[in-house]
């Protein structure tokens, strides 16, 4: 579906700018034996960008249900998200069971087998795609309920889905984390709403700017989804929900300030460069997997090369600089060679083109 609003895949590109920035330092950090999690920009970066797309995700998914039935969506959704997830995690496997021989020779047959079976059935490893088919799931559920139970089942759903005391598979604790936001996404767009009011545009950036950086320094490991996982303590429900708002309050503050920064740069040159980045978010979300994740890690590991993260220069200068080679490349390689095979497209990419 193509976006008439050009903020959007503005923000878009900017948010998997981010993805690949942020997997640039992990991946590169990591084979370091170094602890990326405490990278500044790695910092900021992880407190609000996938929030940001999931939130998109919700936006979109009220345009399209105001031009199709909630059925036909559906079929929709299961084409774009969950043939692309079941078609990523067994190439996935297949691509890290030929580096792993490549690299180090250690993977054997029933490895293999209990990684499939395991990506899956239980941990998804491609969780951003089969999360979403499970929000866009609830919020159809949400949407048949409404017509009986009136607008509060969306807020209903999203308590409800919170308050189930299970996280350690089928990606379910991304599922109670990621829902607020394309829930709200969802709302904001189905309503008319705007992020960007023209009346006092520098005066919501200014206070979300300066609240977001007040709030940085109390980010910890622990805020980082993947690591909280959305666990409550029992002797320590008042502390954890008010860290659980807190990373709301950043996550929302990261995509207000995202939608300002798109607004302002339609009316510059970079538009239209981040505009056609927005439009490959997907594939380069994809084919990052393979190089920035897969590839990357195992030759910094491989050739002993150290490079400071956390130095300036590297982080403002060094690694944009590879971020944007990446970027492009995946770019490059999704349309001349994905995007123009049928076949490739409707399994890696639920057939966009």
């Amino acid at each position: 579906m193509k976006n008439k609003n050009p903020t959007i895949d503005i923000v878009k590109g900017m948010a998997i700018i981010l993805v690949v920035y942020g997997h640039v330092i992990e991946h590169g950090m990591a084979p370091q034996g170094r602890d990326f999690f405490l990278n500044p920009v790695f910092k900021v970066i992880y407190t609000f960008h996938m929030p940001l797309f999931v939130f998109i995700s919700g936006y979109l998914m009220a345009l399209s249900l105001g031009r199709r039935p909630p059925l036909e969506v559906f079929k929709r959704k299961f084409d774009s998200l969950l043939v692309p997830f079941v078609s990523l995690t067994i190439l996935g496997i297949i691509v890290s069971y030929g580096l792993n021989i490549i690299f180090a020779n250690n993977m054997g047959v029933v490895n293999f087998l209990q990684d499939l079976l395991d990506q899956l059935l239980l941990k998804p490893s491609v969780w951003f795609l089969f999360t979403l088919f499970i929000l866009n799931c609830l919020l159809l559920c949400a949407m048949n309920w409404e017509k009986r139970l009136g607008p509060a089942i969306f807020w209903g759903v999203y308590f409800l889905v919170l308050i189930i005391p299970y996280n350690d598979y089928f990606c379910f604790y991304y599922i109670k984390w990621f829902y607020l936001f394309f829930l709200v996404g969802y709302l904001i767009s189905k309503y008319g709403l705007s992020l960007t009011h023209q009346t006092i545009p520098m005066v919501v950036l200014g206070i979300s700017v300066i609240i977001f950086i007040s709030l940085l320094p109390y980010w910890t490991p622990q805020d980082y989804i993947y690591i909280n996982r959305m666990n409550f303590e029992s002797h320590q429900y008042v502390y954890e929900i008010l860290k659980i708002m807190y990373r709301y309050m950043m996550g929302f503050l990261g995509i207000m300030i995202s939608f300002y920064t798109g607004e302002f740069l339609t009316k510059t040159p970079l538009a239209s460069l981040l505009g056609r980045v927005g439009t490959y978010s997907l594939d380069i979300y994809i084919i990052q997997m393979c190089i920035v994740e897969g590839i990357y890690p195992r030759l910094v590991y491989k050739t002993h090369v150290y490079v400071d993260f956390n130095s300036p220069w590297v982080l403002y200068v060094f690694a944009p600089l590879l971020v944007m080679f990446f970027v492009w490349l995946c770019m490059l390689i999704s349309k001349h060679l994905i995007r123009k095979d049928l076949l490739l497209s409707r399994l890696l990419l639920g057939g966009r083109v």
